[in-house]
């Protein structure tokens, strides 16, 4: 009789163990950098004669490096979208280009976000940087009041953002659904943005672009140290940098070998760093997951003798790689971004995946990877889990085709090794504007246009796109 107790205590506290062990959520940082190219990181070619990259190379080589992941846009907008919703822009009523300063809301309040589903499985949540996803019900002049569907109504606990861009003409970062440290109504617009237009001038301290990295990383630094150690966190940091104007911190002024430019491209590896440091300090490290990656290429500027973009390049560093074109575009230059995953405590070390993989599928992913609750199959609809990529370069995954489109809305299907781009004008002498077909593994540069001599691959491509535009990929015919 005492033997049979002891075999039922032992068996009880297996079972609170085993409870314990699979409450043990792992924490996860989607960290986004803004106009990022495939080429702007050491792991991904760029010398370190020009630019140093030592977290963003760590995480790597701790992790899993994917050298064909895309995003599901050219322009930031669309993969933002992508990534906290598991479906395509296009089926938003984003059809080209991006959210405007002035648009409202973009995710529709019956879209289940990402931060949504963490927090149904007891995730603590945050917003730390650009949103560029719009808010409010209607298009909008100004911020002033109480801000409505924006991060907060989307799932996450707290944020702290960036309204559009580095220095859009709003100015003034957003905390929760109010101007961050608004003193009135009252509104003195004043000088102009980057882009030309006036900025509203709110009665509200003024973000410096210089020290917005600093800014953001703060922010998240403090919002970490808020939370209970036991639950599980989701921080979503998506940066400023290197997205124009080329403001490096007064930390990285200087200290690259390719310009302003490199410095910047420096502030993200050194923000970085800074939240890995964090995470070791406060032992958070070995159970946190952190996602690295960009939002679409790097922009090459048209004015090429005095845009540090075209400094650096002079310089020798390869922003997109060798990949044609840069964002906006359909090409890859615009499409093709960093991708990496780190996970001391769940993912093997030093490995290098040739899956392709998708801004779009960090959703399912991180849904399967945590494996505690399956999502709804309405949810998420052109996201897929690429769990069985991650452990070895062996793995047999396949992704279904992947659809993209640039700032025109025009759209292109990718599979295993074909690339279609569909028509913008069929009859246009540019034949850039024509139907094309890339075996884009033998011809990573795009270059030669294959569709007159496989039209039955063209053809099937452009079948799967008419499809997924009517039902989510998950619920479409996958190619054989």
């Amino acid at each position: 009789m005492k033997k049979t107790l002891q075999i039922i205590i032992l068996l009880g506290l297996s079972m609170v163990n085993l409870a314990v062990a699979q409450d043990k959520k792992p924490n996860i940082i989607v960290f986004l950098a803004d106009d990022f190219g495939f080429g702007s990181t050491n792991v991904y070619g760029a010398s370190e004669a020009l630019i140093q990259t030592p977290n963003i190379n760590q995480l790597a080589k701790e992790g899993v490096q994917f050298n064909n992941a895309f995003t599901t846009g050219s322009v930031c907008s669309p993969t933002r979208y992508g990534l906290l919703t598991g479906e395509y822009s296009w089926r938003s009523r984003l059809q080209k280009g991006v959210v405007s300063p002035s648009a409202p809301a973009l995710i529709r309040q019956e879209t289940k976000t990402l931060p949504e589903y963490l927090n149904s499985i007891g995730y603590t949540t945050a917003a730390i940087g650009k949103w560029h996803l719009g808010y409010n019900e209607k298009e909008f002049r100004n911020l002033l009041g109480t801000i409505k569907n924006g991060p907060n109504s989307h799932g996450f606990n707290y944020s702290f953002t960036v309204p559009n861009n580095l220095d859009d003409v709003h100015k003034i970062y957003v905390e929760n659904d109010k101007v961050y440290g608004l003193r009135s109504e009252k509104l003195s617009p004043y000088g102009r943005s980057f882009y030309g237009k006036q900025y509203k001038g709110y009665d509200a301290p003024q973000r410096v672009t210089e020290q917005v990295m600093n800014d953001l990383t703060e922010k998240s630094i403090q919002w970490l140290d808020t939370l209970d150690k036991e639950q599980p966190f989701f921080l979503y940091f998506s940066s400023v940098a290197v997205h124009h104007p080329i403001t490096p911190s007064p930390e990285m002024r200087g200290k690259s070998n390719a310009g302003a430019y490199g410095d910047f491209i420096q502030d993200i590896d050194r923000c970085l760093g800074i939240l890995i440091d964090y995470l070791e300090k406060n032992n958070l490290r070995e159970n946190t997951v952190i996602i690295f990656t960009s939002d679409n290429g790097g922009d090459i500027p048209h004015k090429k003798d005095i845009m540090p973009e075209n400094f650096a390049i002079n310089k020798g560093l390869q922003i997109n790689g060798n990949y044609r074109e840069d964002k906006h575009t359909i090409w890859d230059g615009g499409l093709r971004v960093p991708f990496i995953i780190n996970h001391p405590d769940g993912i093997k070390k030093g490995n290098t995946s040739e899956s392709i993989v998708s801004t779009v599928d960090i959703y399912a992913f991180l849904a399967d990877y945590i494996n505690v609750k399956e999502l709804d199959k309405n949810d998420a609809v052109d996201s897929f889990s690429f769990k069985k990529a991650i452990n070895t370069s062996k793995a047999k995954y396949q992704r279904a085709p992947l659809i993209h489109r640039d700032a025109k809305g025009r759209k292109a299907v990718r599979d295993l090794e074909w690339k279609f781009i569909e028509a913008k004008d069929s009859n246009a002498k540019d034949k850039s504007l024509h139907a094309q077909l890339y075996h884009y593994k033998k011809d990573p540069s795009e270059q030669e246009n294959l569709i007159l001599e496989y039209p039955k691959k063209a053809e099937e491509l452009k079948q799967y796109l008419e499809t997924a535009k009517k039902v989510g990929t998950k619920m479409n015919t996958p190619l054989k």
